[in-house]
């Protein structure tokens, strides 16, 4: 199946004002689903933003390139901030270092590229950094930000195997354009020796052509040409690096979430086009003038939209349970059900990103088997266990303004286990080794998760779905129930969140 994602290209240009469509439709024809448009000064924020909304293939990143660093000010990189909090954009960029050209002083390119990292950082969003002939101070600032939460890819990949090997050990992505293509062969070893789940393509449109084409306008349906030039360097096949890079995009920009989500809820979509959007802007009007000053480049930041309202929330859920005790799987996909509480208690303080859930689950396993049992009794099953679960977990949410929010959760769990085969054992066999068949017990627990806000009259609907999991961490002391225990649950829940603003 061809599948390719160009993970760079600045359709938003002039040079494509008039035929972004056959543009587009070319990419198609090649297989691209998908293309990254980075934007590099503030006056270039709307107009990708505007091309975005008119095409759903084509996504946004954010950010102040370093050669406009020392056009911009301070609000700019807030208001970089702002729309990225506001689900604007998928990733920072594009920023970095640039010293092959000079055109702001190293150290306001020093301090809008870092301060951009710090942005990434605390919306969640990957970076998409330039590096031209500024390796050692590009790895020097990359590694003093890096604290296990930064993600980054360097784009236009151009630098030898040394700065390869820091920025993979860095958790960096590397990405090839055209570059790879041209004759003199530099990048050859360095295509070789990138890990497979850290290597992307891109096309930098409308530069960086690749062979045949060089000399001529760039365009995403060029990218093939990139991906072949990798297979062959990597001495592998034209489908397994459409598959790699492709599954490598979509994992770096979380892509497959957004498009999973536009594919299943377009009465949402619709919704937020329709409360967000404005008219897209005649293509034409996309011609970027440079500014005629430094103070030209500042420009008006709107103020940010209202988050939804979740003061409290109330629902249910369903799981699916896998129970795993020590290295063994005892069961899968045992089904549970629950109750639901949510809700952002400094809200009042405007920190709408963190939210307290309370959550109950029940599950029953039914399907065990037992020697003895079945021996005694002569049935097949074993008596069923019964699992609770009682969860304390505050809530992260990276885009609290946004319809579709991601999140990460952490807390505690209280476990209250019941064992039919124990009961039974204490009950009816009266064997003395057992006095007790209910164990509880005190763990840790977290989850990953996407909601939908949903707007009614009356509050908010959100639909949410998560991949929760749970262990015991205090001492278990049922004889049969020594092992490591942990549950792995995806659930899918609806929670209702009322407008309490308007009842007073």
């Amino acid at each position: 199946m061809r599948s390719l994602i160009d993970t760079h290209a600045h359709l938003y240009v002039g040079r494509f004002a008039d035929d972004i469509e056959q543009v587009l439709a070319r990419a198609a024809e090649a297989g691209v689903e998908a293309v990254v448009i980075p934007a590099t000064k503030p006056q270039e924020f709307q107009p990708a933003l505007q091309l975005a909304k008119r095409f759903p293939q084509i996504h946004v990143a954010i950010g102040v390139h370093p050669h406009h660093a020392a056009e911009i000010a301070d609000s700019d990189l807030d208001q970089v901030q702002e729309l990225l909090q506001q689900g604007n954009g998928i990733a920072v960029g594009e920023i970095g270092l640039d010293y092959h050209y000079d055109f702001a002083p190293r150290p306001r390119q020093h301090e809008v590229f870092r301060r951009q990292l710090q942005i990434a950082k605390a919306v969640g969003l990957p970076a998409v950094i330039h590096n031209r002939e500024s390796d050692e101070d590009v790895l020097r600032i990359l590694e003093e930000e890096q604290d296990g939460s930064l993600r980054f890819q360097l784009h236009c990949f151009s630098s030898g195997m040394d700065v390869l090997e820091q920025a993979v050990g860095l958790g960096g992505m590397i990405s090839f354009t055209g570059n790879i293509t041209f004759s003199k062969g530099a990048l050859d070893e360095v295509v070789r020796a990138v890990p497979d789940d850290r290597i992307m393509i891109e096309t930098d449109a409308p530069y960086m052509t690749p062979i045949p084409h060089r000399g001529k306008r760039n365009e995403p349906a060029f990218v093939e040409l990139v991906a072949q030039k990798m297979a062959e360097l990597r001495g592998t096949t034209l489908q397994e690096i459409m598959t790699t890079t492709t599954a490598n995009a979509k994992r770096f920009f979380q892509l497959m979430l957004l498009l999973m989500m536009l594919a299943c809820v377009p009465a949402v979509a619709q919704q937020s086009a329709t409360s967000n959007r404005q008219p897209p802007a005649d293509i034409s009007s996309l011609t970027l003038p440079l500014p005629a000053s430094p103070a030209d480049s500042v420009t008006a930041r709107a103020k940010p939209s209202e988050p939804y309202e979740k003061w409290f929330g109330f629902g249910g859920h369903f799981a699916s349970t896998s129970i795993i005790s020590g290295s063994l799987t005892d069961a899968n996909a045992v089904p549970g059900y629950g109750i639901w509480l949510s809700g952002t208690p400094l809200r009042s303080l405007d920190v709408h990103w963190l939210q307290l859930d309370l959550t109950y689950t029940q599950s029953r396993n039914t399907i065990l088997y037992d020697t003895t049992y079945t021996n005694v009794t002569g049935k097949e099953f074993a008596p069923p266990n019964d699992h609770q679960q009682f969860g304390f977990n505050f809530r992260f949410t990276g885009n609290p303004m946004s319809v579709i929010n991601l999140h990460a959760s952490l807390g505690l769990t209280y476990f209250r286990n019941s064992y039919g085969l124990e009961q039974w054992l204490v009950e009816e066999v009266r064997d003395t080794n057992y006095k007790e068949f209910v164990e509880t017990g005190l763990g840790l627990s977290g989850a990953f998760g996407i909601a939908i806000n949903i707007k009614t009259p009356f509050g908010i609907v959100a639909p949410t779905a998560e991949w929760y999991v749970s262990k015991i961490m205090s001492e278990r002391v049922l004889p049969r129930r020594k092992t490591e225990f942990f549950l792995s649950q995806p659930r899918l829940g609806l929670l209702f969140y009322p407008a309490f603003s308007k009842l007073w």
